[in-house]
């Protein structure tokens, strides 16, 4: 029996404050989480000729797009953010569950970098593609 999970569970959950109510950005299309590390190289003359290097910093991204609707609670938090001067956010990113009930991903904070919003179109609906960029530490939710 495999063990994979389906892609149609996946959501994301934004909020304005860090103990508010979060609220489903709705009608996802495309959500992915990128974690990066930064290599710092000390590569020296007593490597013998290899490189090396220490863990420095990681970072992480969600670029997410979903169909545009402009009376979505969820949507609207992140476009208040958009407009402010410090777009922050905080988001929850779950593979299953609710922020409220057996949730599972990873939670924190991030600021809404942009919007790509497609508003007219012969053979496509209109959507917007986000671009949200990790502001912290990434924790598991399990």
């Amino acid at each position: 029996m495999p063990l994979a999970q389906s892609g149609m569970d996946g959501t994301l959950w934004v909020c304005a404050t860090v103990d508010g109510t979060y609220k489903k950005l709705g009608e996802i299309l495309d959500l992915s989480l990128k974690i990066n590390g930064q290599e710092i190289d000390t590569s020296n003359v007593d490597d013998a000729g290899w490189g090396s290097a220490i863990m420095g910093a990681k970072n992480w991204e969600i670029p997410a797009s979903n169909n545009l609707i402009l009376d979505d609670a969820g949507y609207a938090i992140v476009i208040a953010a958009l407009f402010t001067t410090d777009p922050l956010v905080y988001i929850k990113i779950l593979t299953s569950g609710t922020p409220t009930a057996t949730p599972v991903g990873w939670s924190g904070q991030a600021r809404i970098l942009g919007a790509d919003m497609a508003i007219a179109g012969p053979k496509t609906q209109q959507k917007v593609n986000w671009t949200m960029k990790g502001s912290g530490a990434l924790s598991a939710i399990t």
